[in-house]
């Protein structure tokens, strides 16, 4: 793959934020047998390699001038966090093709798993990329797994996996993919209305008891005389009299 290319001119802010305008992405080139580079590279081409998933492969940068092998890898790309079709910046390092690198190559994994199917599990990718020890030439494309055959609990690990002609230097024990148990589905409790009728019960209770004690004759004042016998002040009437 070709990727149309510039040396950088300029620097700072307000170049960079001038040449994205016109359509050119900032970068860098370098290698251990090159000298490093400001460069630019047409957006529009990187942008298509991208969404074709090829920047894990061999890029031939199509610089004026350049006399030399421009074979490079892309080592690290910087992206607007929210738009990532907004490019700010890439890292091309180049390659020696007699010499084993390691690219970090996409994983896709294909099929619906039995544990999805049948019974309702959920499936993981833990991993979307794998890192790759290869010659420059035999670097994949992808990493191709089919997780069909997984049941609920079931996983793919690092060393269950080949590339032809490279090695994986991820952890073997690194799980791929696996399918899960459906989140358990808690029924909710209503709390709130079971508070609300204990309370309404419990205001009810103290309803009825304040009621019993409004019913109370109050025992504050003078006492009431018995049938029949006069009350004191009653008595000191009839003596004036």
């Amino acid at each position: 793959m070709k990727l149309k290319a510039r040396t950088r001119i300029g620097s700072g802010k307000s170049y960079t934020h001038k040449v994205r305008g016109q359509g050119w992405i900032p970068a860098v080139y370098y290698g251990h047998d090159r000298e490093t580079r400001s460069i630019e590279v047409d957006e529009r081409e990187f942008a298509a390699l991208v969404r074709a998933k090829k920047t894990a492969g061999l890029i031939v940068l199509q610089l004026p001038g350049e006399t030399g092998d421009t074979t490079t890898i892309v080592k690290e790309i910087q992206r607007h966090v929210i738009k990532s079709s907004l490019f700010y910046h890439v890292d091309f390092q180049h390659v020696a093709m007699d010499e084993k690198i390691t690219v970090n190559v996409p994983v896709h994994i294909f099929g619906l798993p039995i544990g999805v199917k049948d019974d309702g599990g959920i499936l993981n990718q833990a991993k979307r990329t794998l890192a790759v020890e290869c010659f420059p030439a035999d670097i994949p494309e992808v990493i191709e797994i089919d997780v069909t055959e997984l049941r609920i609990g079931h996983s793919i690990h690092v060393k269950e996996l080949t590339v032809p002609k490279g090695v994986i230097k991820d952890s073997p024990d690194d799980v791929v993919a696996v399918v899960v148990h459906p989140k358990a589905v808690v029924e909710e409790v209503p709390v709130a209305a079971e508070g609300a009728e204990a309370a309404e019960a419990k205001e009810g209770e103290e309803g009825g008891e304040a009621g019993e004690e409004k019913a109370k004759p109050e025992a504050k004042g003078k006492e009431a005389a018995p049938e029949g016998k006069k009350s004191k002040d009653e008595k000191s009437a009839d003596k004036e009299k």
